[in-house]
């Protein structure tokens, strides 16, 4: 990739002056809606992945189809998104969101109702998997699109940090959830739980008065032409273009200690269901406090070099939570693991958000969401390789591969230059 010079990268980046308010999109009606209704489905989300996991394991006791179900909800998004990309930049994004979470809803009760009645089996928890990830496909880049619309562009880095924050702390309350339902009242409650959970978010999006909600893409084009024409932008833009890298390799195996967590928790730290969500709300807790770090963090300059930074102590922390085997010290591992990814990938939205041209912003959103269908590379691959050396071997190989990414972004990446 091309390396641009300071001054330019900080040009295309800046979009103008950001608040010094971290809340300042609090201000804003519309957005205050918006965010309080998405915490609730996010910790729906969260209930969901833990709570599917651990009964995938419970069923199972195999690592592999551990790696097969993550496979089964991500890998759509890479078919997914790009028709998101092309749709979103064309149509009513808010419209868009509205019909993903009521599909995402229905497709949780009707798992619910399996679990209850006794009648589920695997492969039904792969097929809702699929339909899940083709959601998510459109789900995330049409929120993530969607935000700019609800607040001034001057309160845009504290709408990116606050939406970021609630994903993060979704992460603390969503697994702890699980774990008490899982551990009292059985598992089918945690996606009944979940369904209920996205209809505040419905009615919000069915109300919601969005003024920037439909983009202004060329009705003309052909929706392959406009698809084709979001990749030009994002080729001719060095800096979208390095920031977008950021995620491929940490993505696609550095997740992996999620897709393995109940692995983890029940056969190398002895821990049960409720130990599982306590494991993953570790992880929030640290999610959450970076992500309101980057609230604290307007002024502070070579923010690209911190996000490579941040990709680094991932890796490193990775291979230090693979090889443990004790409840104290994977704890705080997996906390820290939590805050830097939370800090570098925080840090990388606001950068990527404020630097797009909003008549792309769909499309290269979805090109960023897309790159979460990479995640069942590393899980299938974490399976397969904790089926023949253990869980700690292939998490400890996955945290030596996203470290040696950090090279690669250094070298092929104006990231180290953009301020």
């Amino acid at each position: 990739m091309a390396v641009v010079a300071d001054d330019a990268v900080d040009e295309t980046a800046g979009g103008g002056p950001p608040s010094h308010r971290p809340l300042e999109a609090f201000s804003s009606r519309p957005f205050v809606l918006f965010w309080s209704t998405i915490v609730l489905s996010l910790v729906g989300v969260w209930i969901r992945i833990t709570a599917q996991s651990w009964l995938v394991y419970d069923l199972t006791d195999d690592e592999f189809l551990l790696g097969l179900t993550s496979f089964c909800q991500a890998a759509p998004v890479l078919i997914a998104s790009p028709i998101a990309g092309a749709v979103l930049d064309r149509v009513d994004r808010r419209r868009v969101l509205l019909v993903v979470q009521v599909v995402t809803a229905l497709a949780m009760l009707t798992l619910a109702v399996l679990v209850a009645t006794g009648l589920v089996e695997v492969w039904h928890i792969l097929v809702i998997a699929v339909i899940n990830g083709t959601a998510s496909g459109f789900d995330w880049p049409a929120r993530l699109s969607l935000v700019p619309s609800l607040v001034p562009r001057s309160a845009l880095q504290s709408a990116v940090a606050l939406n970021t924050a609630a994903f993060n702390a979704s992460r603390i309350v969503g697994p702890v959830i699980a774990g008490f339902l899982i551990g009292t009242v059985g598992v089918a409650a945690c996606f009944f739980l979940n369904a209920m959970l996205y209809v505040p978010f419905v009615i919000v999006l069915a109300t919601l008065a969005v003024d920037r909600a439909i983009p202004t893409a060329s009705a003309a084009e052909s929706p392959f032409q406009n698809l084709l024409e979001g990749y030009r932008y994002i080729w001719r833009t060095p800096a979208v273009r390095g920031m977008l890298s950021v995620d491929i390799v940490p993505l696609a195996f550095g997740i992996s200690y999620f897709t393995m967590a109940p692995a983890v928790a029940r056969d190398v730290l002895g821990l049960g269901g409720r130990g599982l969500g306590l494991l993953l709300a570790f992880n929030g807790v640290g999610a959450l406090t970076g992500a309101a770090a980057v609230t604290l963090m307007v002024g502070v300059r070579r923010r690209g070099r911190l996000v490579i930074l941040g990709v680094g102590c991932f890796g490193v922390l990775l291979f230090g939570f693979g090889l443990s085997s004790s409840v104290y010290l994977s704890l705080p591992l997996i906390l820290a693991m939590g805050l830097v990814v939370a800090l570098y990938a925080t840090l990388n939205d606001t950068l990527l958000q404020t630097t797009l041209d909003d008549d792309y912003r769909g499309r290269v959103l979805a090109v960023y969401s897309m790159f979460w269908g990479l995640t069942p590379i590393g899980g299938l691959e974490a399976g397969l390789l904790a089926n023949v050396w253990g869980v700690q071997t292939a998490l400890a190989i996955n945290g030596v591969l996203v470290l040696c990414y950090v090279p690669v972004l250094l070298r092929f990446t104006p990231l180290r230059q953009i301020d």
